[in-house]
């Protein structure tokens, strides 16, 4: 039995902050172009967009089906055993091609057979492209080795390429078109160029041997949870889409890629600790019920706070963003901060407790049914309440999947000593919010940079200060790791 050439666990301080690095620079292309193309291409090209990479997401999800988490989780038990690893790979690089190729047949046949979305053709048809790059990325098995390095490097050198090509080609609303094609190619020559490096770990081609019966249960069960997140995170602009038209999807968009990237910047922790976790269920209870209490205190101490950041300083975020022909857009992202609390606990015990755990039809349930009241909620209230009643659905529907979600990992958490983290945060955000009420009554700053600057600063100045009083483990775990190298 050979071993895979990469045996050392790396540090999960150092992958979180990679992996960090990694999901903001994927968002620095769109964070810094979106001024720039939003007030170049106006809020109903930007809509158009939005809404057609809406309906390719839609077959996006079922290429990918289930297999990226359920790879990462079944590779990480096996990623010393090269023969093993590399027979597992091609099995699941084999399925994801063939659900590539039904979900192109599937997005063809929609296409054409719907006149609506005639008008849109040819935004479709750029986009759907990222659905066969996604497929030969094999970021998964980067996920399994933890190799987070590479997925950072690779990443930063596309999306400065891209940055480029977009100040270069795109100068006026007509080239709405040319813009959504830098975005396609912002995410896929990354994926290419992943294919060809991934035979650092094993040599990826397709195989007859696929153990079906092995695979696809538990595949299917995590799709069906990927469907029910694509439902609650899309329905808003698929909904908006059709009832209010593409100005109310530009708007609408603004908040949800401003909510997206700190959303996404905050899970980076979770998202490379699964693989970790996934070893340790299955090789080291006691090593995964403590990675687990620190991981979790971690979240409790980041993600509250970052709520009410996003709620305090979202009007200079949106106006940096894009400019003040979307100002109608910072309630709306108001509303849709309050999610932030929730969404981070969510992606944790899904990701760190019950996939590992292989609790994945307890995650579907949960998610489902944050997904069913989401749809419920988008058809009954937008039409009274407009573009709002998306913002408060998402909410909503954040809230029912944590409840659940908390209920299904109960017997796990209870395990975990969580009081002094909740203590902290709670102490630390009166704070904020205080800080927060003096600011608006006794502070106004015209320009907006400026005034994220100062009170973003200020904010998170008080909240740190607060942690370091209190002494909480968290900020001081990750103040030792940055005075010294990590040796784990």
């Amino acid at each position: 039995m050979g071993t895979t050439p990469t045996t050392k666990m790396p540090s999960l301080t150092r992958n979180a902050l990679l992996n960090s690095m990694k999901t903001v620079m994927s968002l620095i292309f769109p964070l810094i172009t979106f001024p720039y193309v939003s007030r170049v291409l106006g809020a109903a090209n930007i809509g158009k967009i939005n809404y057609s990479l809406s309906i390719v997401s839609y077959f996006a999800l079922f290429a990918a089906l289930g297999i990226s988490n359920y790879a990462i989780r079944e590779g990480a038990k096996i990623k010393r055993d090269q023969e093993s690893l590399t027979r597992f790979a091609r099995q699941i690089f084999t399925i994801n091609l063939v659900s590539s190729g039904i979900a192109y047949l599937a997005f063809l046949i929609v296409v054409f057979a719907l006149p609506d979305l005639h008008a849109y053709w040819v935004l479709l048809f750029i986009q759907s492209l990222t659905i066969g790059f996604t497929t030969i990325s094999v970021d998964w098995l980067y996920s399994i080795f933890e190799d987070y390095f590479y997925l950072s490097v690779r990443t930063i050198a596309v999306q400065f390429a891209s940055l480029i090509l977009m100040f270069i080609f795109v100068h006026k609303p007509s080239d709405y078109v040319i813009y959504a094609g830098i975005s396609v190619f912002a995410s896929s020559a990354a994926n290419a160029w992943g294919f060809f490096h991934a035979r650092k770990f094993c040599t990826l081609r397709p195989t007859r041997h696929v153990e079906v019966n092995r695979h696809i249960g538990p595949i299917m069960t995590l799709f069906m949870n990927n469907v029910a997140i694509n439902i609650y995170s899309n329905a808003g602009t698929t909904f908006v889409g059709a009832m209010m038209g593409d100005v109310q999807v530009g708007l609408y968009s603004v908040a949800m890629k401003i909510y997206s990237i700190a959303r996404q910047v905050i899970n980076s922790l979770t998202v490379v600790s699964l693989p970790r976790l996934s070893y340790l269920s299955a090789n080291d209870r006691k090593g995964y019920i403590a990675l687990l209490n620190r991981l979790f205190s971690t979240i409790i101490v980041t993600c509250i706070p970052a709520a009410i950041l996003l709620y305090a300083l979202s009007s200079p975020i949106v106006l940096i963003i894009s400019g003040p022909k979307y100002v109608d857009a910072i309630p709306m992202l108001q509303i849709i901060a309050f999610a932030l609390a929730l969404a981070a606990p969510n992606a944790f015990l899904t990701s760190a407790v019950l996939i590992p755990l292989r609790r994945e039809k307890k995650v579907v349930i949960s998610t489902a049914s944050g997904a069913v009241v989401n749809i419920a909620l988008d058809l009954a209230l937008i039409p009274f309440f407009g573009t709002y009643a998306a913002c408060v659905s998402i909410v909503i529907a954040e809230l029912v999947v944590t409840v659940l979600s908390l209920a299904f990992s109960f017997d796990q958490i209870t395990q975990l000593k969580l009081g002094a983290s909740f203590v902290h945060t709670a102490v630390g955000c009166a704070l904020i919010v205080a800080c927060h009420m003096l600011c608006m009554r006794t502070v106004h700053i015209g320009n907006p940079i400026v005034d994220f600057l100062v009170r973003g600063g200020a904010y998170a100045l008080v909240y740190g200060i607060a942690l370091l009083v209190m002494r909480d483990d968290s900020l001081a775990f990750f103040l030792r790791k940055l005075r010294r190298p990590a040796k784990r």
